[in-house]
């Protein structure tokens, strides 16, 4: 099953986390289930998500949309920290 892993440095986690929550149903109706929300622990200041999901083509209508984008600027997400990266199990 494929991963997807965020990076992601924010101004404040309250503001950050709200937003993504924000984001649930968008998440679940494309088929990603959360796996970690986490905090860097040498920069506090930045997040580190994991999800799964099974339909890549699907979640890559996802990445950027506008709504996407907009809960990044309602969360403080500092520009050009988002980093976004596909990951496949290895047999």
């Amino acid at each position: 099953m494929p991963f997807l892993l965020i990076r992601q440095k924010y101004a404040d986690h309250t503001q950050w986390r709200e937003a993504f929550d924000s984001l649930a149903d968008q998440r679940a109706a494309l088929g990603l289930e959360t796996v970690a929300v986490t905090r860097n622990m040498n920069d506090p200041s930045e997040a580190v998500v994991l999800l799964r999901f099974d339909d890549i083509a699907q979640v890559e209508q996802h990445f950027p949309s506008p709504a996407l984008e907009e809960a990044w600027r309602r969360g403080g997400v500092i520009e050009g920290t988002n980093e976004v990266t596909f990951l496949e199990d290895l047999p």
